[in-house]
């Protein structure tokens, strides 16, 4: 219910389009100025940001992107969604706000910014606590002093507690949360039927020629191929040269063995482990199991524990550690054994069931070894020939004398927005059909799968109307949906009028052949299976006791609302849920005020930048 109210800072597609949507510093009343210090990329008033600042601050920022990515993200992606610009506008908002805090005699005495440094877990030693060699050299490895740095502590700390007076006023008064409470905690319920084509009295007849020239021409955006490339190209892939390529049989075999472990699985056991604090107890608890006192799944219960926190699962024996494994595969079958000590602990070890050995003979495996054997011969083959390819290319040669003289194969597609399949899926080739110019050979390119690819656009067909010729019987069943959905709508409103003269919706029903059908109680956010969403939308809007109708596709939906349930802020967790809205609403305000605090304060000072630093400091980056 309250999803549109949740953060989404951890997700970091949001996370880059918010940044990308941050005002741009030309809207802050930037300017670019050559006037400032050698070292500033940017001033406000008289605070400046160095260029060491914004690089370490760039640094730092594609680190912290990178490590939730995954991989690394070069600067020329990092400057497509704006982070660049995002690093430099905080840099100087951070100005902007020191500057402030300065003229309002806002700062931190040294024993404030000692306890926090000291707090700090970056600089902790071995044993928990502040370590002075620890502290130097994390700082170090940033490229800043412990003078520079602590520094940088106490203005932080002046900016937040700047911040913090100015959005200490910010708060959801209770009625605004219960306002929005009401509206998206409401629920609804209403019951449905579903009227379909059959229940027409008279089909649809045909459409007649004039019926399908009007509807052709009323619907050109349904009706509208897309910008068109008409390709020609030369690929080869790893896929397709495998499939001419034979391995001998002695080396398939040579590969089997060498690859044996793949094709072998060791016995494993299936397998519930019980830990204990010491190995008394696991003695103990062993003993009982033998004398019939208790059993393996008692123990268990006895120490709190349910069946899926005992189950190891199966395991082999490198699963295990010595000790444990001497002991598990010892046992001839099913069975308890220990005390053991793991690395967890003592620990009591059942056997449920013993999995033998097996190895996939070499008739069976010789068909994977063979295609995966084939499929590097194909890697190979494909590296080999890149740069004579290249060459030819280099040389002037067009796609049908590479085709002649090189494993590529020559092909043609139709690409537009709605190509799909094989090299219509390959991000590198529809880059390089993009940028291509009509006419001409395209450089080298390596697809997604190791293979390669050159082309030609022999034209580009603009976006046009397709013929009515061409698509008569799309057209035609265009028509006969739209005209049936049409008749049953007026359908519906008959019914719908019945119902509102007193007719009873299960009766109604029930003449129609037509089971009822609930939906609900939900919220405006949530949907049924098999409805339109608008249909939820359609209910919200009525009064209990109201009809609705809405199409989809030729059928219709009759519904009628049966109930409406309030939100009930005393119900059972529903007061920790405005609680909840309330904290989301004052971080959201207090963090809206506080930049437009601060936006203020930039346009009052001014700010110049320094681009030609900026660029220089961006070139650092890979």
């Amino acid at each position: 219910m309250l999803n549109a109210f949740r953060n989404k800072r951890s997700n970091i597609l949001v996370w880059v389009l918010m940044a990308m949507l941050i005002v741009g510093l030309a809207g802050f009343g930037i300017g670019v100025s050559g006037g400032l210090g050698n070292q500033d990329v940017a001033q406000v008033g008289d605070r400046s940001v160095t260029a060491e600042q914004y690089g370490r601050a760039l640094d730092q920022e594609l680190r912290s992107i990178s490590s939730q990515l995954g991989r690394a993200l070069p600067m020329s992606e990092a400057r497509q969604y704006g982070i660049d610009r995002m690093v430099l506008g905080r840099l100087v908002n951070d100005a902007t706000l020191d500057a402030e805090a300065s003229r309002l005699g806002l700062s931190m005495g040294d024993e404030t910014v000692r306890e926090q440094v000291v707090a700090a877990p970056a600089f902790r030693g071995p044993d928990g606590t502040f370590d002075r060699d620890t502290y130097a050299f994390v700082l170090e490895r940033t490229g800043l002093s412990p003078a520079e740095f602590e520094e940088q502590v106490r203005r932080e700390s002046a900016r937040s507690l700047l911040g913090a007076g100015i959005q200490s006023a910010t708060t959801m008064p209770d009625t605004a949360a219960l306002t929005v409470l009401d509206f998206l905690g409401e629920k609804r319920s209403f019951d449905w039927i579903r009227l379909d084509p059959s229940l027409l009295t008279e089909p649809v007849p045909a459409p007649t020629e004039a019926d399908l020239v009007a509807e052709h021409a009323a619907h050109p955006d349904r009706y509208t191929r897309p910008e068109t490339r008409r390709i020609t190209y030369a690929s080869v892939t790893p896929e397709s040269l495998a499939a001419g390529i034979e391995i001998p049989e002695d080396e398939l075999r040579a590969a089997y063995e060498t690859d044996i472990a793949h094709f072998s699985t060791p016995e494993r056991r299936i397998l519930d482990r019980i830990g204990f604090a010491t190995e008394d107890d696991a003695a103990e608890a062993k003993s009982r199991i033998d004398a019939g006192e208790a059993d393996f799944d008692s123990i268990a219960a006895e120490r709190g524990l349910a069946a899926g926190e005992i189950d190891q699962g199966t395991l082999a024996a490198a699963d295990l550690g010595s000790g444990a494994r001497d002991a598990v595969f010892g046992l001839d079958g099913p069975g308890i054994v220990g005390p053991v000590q793991t690395p967890l602990g003592p620990s009591l070890y059942r056997v449920n069931a013993i999995l033998g050995a097996s190895t996939v003979p070499f008739e069976e495996a010789r068909a994977e070894i063979a295609a995966k054997r084939a499929l590097e011969e194909a890697h190979n083959a494909i590296l080999d020939e890149a740069t004579g390819i290249s060459d030819l290319i280099a040389g002037g040669a067009k796609l049908e004398e590479i085709a002649a003289e090189t494993d590529m194969e020559l092909g043609t597609i139709e690409l537009n927005a709605e190509t799909t399949g094989g090299l219509a899926d390959d991000p590198a080739f529809l880059e390089l059909a993009q940028a291509a110019r009509p006419g001409e050979e395209t450089d080298l390119a390596e697809l997604a799968d190791g293979g390669l690819v050159t082309l030609r656009v022999e034209a580009i067909d603009p976006a046009a109307v397709i013929p009515l010729e061409e698509i008569r019987d799309r057209v035609a069943a265009d028509w006969t949906a739209a005209r049936t959905a049409e008749a049953l709508a007026a359908l519906a409103e008959t019914y719908r009028q019945e119902l509102d003269q007193g007719l009873d919706f299960p009766t109604l029903a029930e003449r129609l052949g037509q089971a009822v059908s609930t939906g609900g109680p939900l919220t405006r956010g949530e949907t049924v299976e098999g409805l339109p969403p608008e249909l939820v939308a359609d209910i919200f809007a009525t009064d209990p006791g109201a009809t609705v109708t809405r199409t989809d596709g030729t059928d219709v939906i009759l519904a009628r609302s049966t109930a409406i349930e309030a939100f009930d802020p005393q119900a059972e967790g529903n007061g920790t849920i405005a609680e909840d809205l309330k904290a989301q609403f004052r971080t959201q305000a207090a963090d809206d005020l506080l930049a437009l605090y601060t936006e203020a304060l930039r346009r009052e000072r001014g700010v110049t930048v320094n681009q030609n630093l900026i660029d220089a400091t961006l070139t650092r980056f890979p």
